[in-house]
């Protein structure tokens, strides 16, 4: 609703439409990518390893770290290093490498940039304070990565720590090629490559009594394509039952959309879910579960992914297969924790049909219609291993038979259940920028002797390491790039417990231009217009920092049938009819349009609502707002005047803009729900409104629902 200059109140205009260049964010599912190396370098970049790779040290304590920088032949060079600890409240490193850990306990990344001439790089190392440190080696290959024409040789060799005091280890080593297609390795990890092209690993096993460390290092057989390749996997998505099978595709494709020749390495995650073979050929495992299948291909600038989901699921009666979200919680006695399930058809397609929950065995706790579960306070049987183990189910009746599935259910005797939390959990950085996310274990007991693994989503957000530093991606700053403006994803942590179980978690992160990049303001922002009438718009276009920039701006209207508008904001209100019984004048916007490399538009929008002339009543409401309590009445009342100030007798019709928060009868009576949604916004508008000589005049109130 909105005021005229002379004092009458139009019916209310929706706001204009923000189309600004946010880009919205899908629903994200949580899966672990491949994990990823440790360093990022293009063809002019210097290779940065950081030793040692991993390390532990007391509050307080002193530890000294190296770098060895290679340029882009592999060879080293004596590049200046600059050192950093993120977070800095763990420790402080001076420019020798040496660090000093914090009072406090935590975990950071050290960071070595290197410059050598015009060349850059950067690497890292981990290091954890006033923890236990891991009974794992830690082992490193080097070179990081391989590179090897069709039967030719490549050397690696394995660095193995301690990751408690950085100090090697003289541990023994047991060489793999994986896939084993790419050739073979000696005991001394001479690499030799096989006849078939393609993408993989060279990894190490180290072992040092009953400590031992796997390693693992990119390995490229042939002469791969330049960066630019795309891989596109087909299907999608598919849904199996345990042992069938099915054939994956994989569409590569270069920067100019034409296909690509190159051999495709399949993997599957969780391994556990099946095997697929070099064909793309996927044979389902006995078990039920939800994971990815990956296709790599290698270029010269590093693999290269694509990804389809598979669900591997028991069909039911009538082909119907049900599937419980999550797959396994833990609670304290009397706890709780919400269970989900999506019925899915012959197809694989979600089904609306009713949901019927169960719990197994019944004197576990209680589950109600919608799958949230309570554990009872006390247990007539005594727990095991000081827990009690069910089971969830979610039912679905059809013609041929019950459909179910069951989620593992256990419920603690005493201690807090294990959850897992990554932190920061909502930050926004800037295209390009770092941030170091961490990984908890809420509820763990003694050493954090746990595995993690990193991923993003979606991949083009940024990038990863396998200790959790995160950089942003740059092209996002860029106004060049088709990919610049703001972004949003997620970074997702799976964390691998001694007992095999996991724990997944994620975090929101948002990639903003600092400042708005490119901001269009439309005045005036309201045009209350006549049938006819001309009316003048100026758009002010602003950068980043609110400096004005001179681009060109393009002018339209939406609906086009509410007017013109020229190439200088010149807009003639067309000649429309106004209704006075629709309580809806006619409206619309005039649109300022900005268009900006990478082909970004922005758009700023001023609202044009059509008005009768020479208003003959002036209609008020009062109070103009309220706020009421769930079923809380208020009587509302309206007055219409003329010019002169006398009354003049109508008959008004009461009206709500949003019936879900309340209902008003014709007296003004205003009786607020008892029952609203739980994400339902709790503020609407009355209006009141006559018909005076065939015109329409309406003022409104303001009412908020406390909760």
């Amino acid at each position: 609703m909105q005021t005229h200059t002379d004092g009458t109140r139009a019916l209310s205009v929706a706001g204009p439409a923000r189309t600004d260049g946010t880009i919205a964010v899908a629903v994200l599912a949580l899966a672990v990518l491949l994990a990823l190396p440790c360093w990022a370098s293009s063809a002019d970049d210097l290779t940065v390893n950081v030793y040692p790779r991993r390390a532990h040290a007391s509050p307080g304590a002193p530890l000294t770290f190296t770098a060895t920088v290679l340029n882009a032949g592999g060879e080293v060079v004596p590049a200046e290093l600059a050192w950093s600890v993120i977070p800095p409240r763990v420790g402080t490193i001076s420019s020798d490498g040496s660090f000093v850990a914090g009072a406090e306990p935590g975990r950071a990344i050290v960071r070595a940039v290197a410059t050598y001439g015009a060349a850059t790089g950067a690497g890292h190392s981990s290091v954890v304070v006033g923890e236990t440190p891991s009974a794992r080696l830690a082992v490193a290959i080097e070179p990081p990565s391989g590179e090897v024409d069709a039967g030719g040789t490549e050397q690696f060799r394995a660095v193995v720590t301690d990751p408690a005091t950085g100090e090697p280890v003289d541990a023994e080593l047991r060489w793999a090629v994986l896939p084993e297609r790419l050739g073979s390795i000696d005991a001394t990890g001479l690499f030799t490559a096989g006849m078939n092209e393609g993408a993989g690993r060279v990894a190490v096993r180290a072992a040092d009594g009953v400590r031992e460390g796997v390693g693992d290092v990119p390995v490229i057989v042939g002469s791969p394509p330049e960066p630019g390749v795309s891989v596109t996997v087909a299907p999608a998505q598919a849904l199996l039952g345990p042992g069938e099978e099915f054939r994956f595709t994989a569409v590569i494709v270069d920067d100019s959309g034409e296909p690509v020749d190159i051999d495709v390495e399949w993997n599957v995650m969780p391994r556990r879910l099946g095997v697929i073979d070099a064909s793309g050929l996927f044979t389902a495992g006995p078990d039920e579960g939800v994971g990815r299948i990956v296709a790599t291909v290698a270029t010269s600038g590093g693999p290269v992914r694509g990804f389809a989901r598979v669900e591997v699921r028991r069909p039911g009666p009538a082909g119907v297969r049900v599937h419980v979200r999550p797959r396994e919680a833990a609670v304290l006695l009397g706890g709780e924790v919400q269970f989900e399930a999506v019925a899915l058809g012959p197809d694989g397609e979600p089904l609306n049909v009713p949901i019927e929950w169960s719990l197994r065995p019944g004197w576990l706790g209680t589950v109600s219609p919608d799958g949230l579960f309570t554990a009872a306070d006390e247990m007539p049987e005594p727990p095991g291993d000081a827990v009690w183990t069910g089971a969830v189910v979610a039912s679905v009746e059809t013609s041929e038979g019950v459909a179910s599935d069951a989620a593992r259910v256990i419920v603690r005797d005493s201690g807090p259940a294990l959850q897992l939390r990554v932190h920061p959990r909502q930050p926004v950085v800037a295209p390009g920028q770092d941030i170091q996310f961490e990984e908890r274990v809420i509820g763990a007991e003694g050493p954090n002797d746990w595995t993690t693994e990193w991923a993003v989503f979606p991949r083009d957000i940024g990038v990863i390491t396998p200790d959790g530093l995160f950089t942003a991606n740059p092209a996002f700053g860029d106004p060049s790039s088709p990919d610049f403006g703001p972004h949003e994803g997620a970074v997702g942590a799976m964390v691998t417990l001694p007992d095999g179980s996991t724990l997944t978690d994620r975090a929101i992160v948002r990639v903003r231009t600092p400042g708005h990049p490119v901001s269009v303001r439309v005045r005036p922002a309201l045009a209350m217009v006549v049938p006819g009438q001309t009316t003048h718009f100026e758009a002010e276009v602003l950068g980043p920092a609110g400096e004005l920039l001179d681009l060109p701006v393009e002018w339209n209207v939406s609906p086009g049938h509410i007017g013109t508008i020229t190439d200088n904001g010149l807009f003639t209100a067309a000649d429309v009819h106004i209704d006075p019984d629709a309580w809806n004048r006619p409206r619309g916007l005039v649109v300022a349009e900005v268009r900006v490399a990478g082909g970004q538009v922005f758009r700023g929008a001023a609202a044009v609502i059509f008005d009768l002339p020479d208003p003959e009543v002036f209609v008020h409401v009062s109070p103009k707002s309220v706020t009421l309590a769930e079923g809380e009445q208020f009587g509302f009342e309206a007055e219409a005047v003329a010019g002169d100030g006398s009354v003049v007798e109508v008959e008004w019709e009461w009206r709500v803009t949003d019936e879900v928060l309340g209902t008003i009868d014709d007296t003004g009576l205003f009786t607020a729900a008892t029952s609203i949604p739980q994400q339902h916004g709790r503020r609407t508008t009355v209006v009141a409104g006559c018909v005076h000589n065939g015109r329409l005049y309406a003022d409104f109130a303001t009412v908020r629902l406390s909760r």
